[in-house]
């Protein structure tokens, strides 16, 4: 296997597992955020490109096979324009799983990492 070969397979299976499993915004906003911090681009902008990847990607159906290889392919190339995100792929099977949990007994419970907008409970 090409060294190539050898970092997109398992970061692609990483990827298309966190899409399926964390949802698609929780691994847009790591991926963009390190994607970011690395080539210095503005992370609305990345996200915005991982969002049209991943509308091309929803298109193609559900089946794991696909969606890996799609998401091989899209890596592949984002790194043709950009190796500096070599790094970046390579850490995508490492990526951290973050979950938030609740025991006990909650009236109004609110568990995020970023909120965009206000929060309210009751009527307005």
């Amino acid at each position: 296997m090409d060294p190539m070969t050898s970092v997109l397979l398992p970061s692609a299976q990483s990827l298309v597992t966190a899409i399926l499993t964390d949802g698609w915004a929780h691994v847009r906003d790591a991926l963009a955020r390190r994607w970011s911090r690395q080539t210095g681009e503005a992370r609305a902008d990345v996200e915005r490109r991982l969002d049209t990847a991943h509308r091309q990607a929803s298109g193609m159906g559900d089946d794991e096979a696909v969606q890996r290889a799609y998401w091989a392919g899209y890596m592949a190339a984002v790194l043709a324009e950009r190796p500096t995100l070599l790094d970046v792929v390579r850490e995508l099977p490492d990526m951290p799983d973050l979950h938030n949990t609740n025991s006990g007994t909650a009236t109004n419970l609110i568990q995020a990492r970023d909120v965009h907008g206000d929060i309210s409970f009751g009527p307005q």
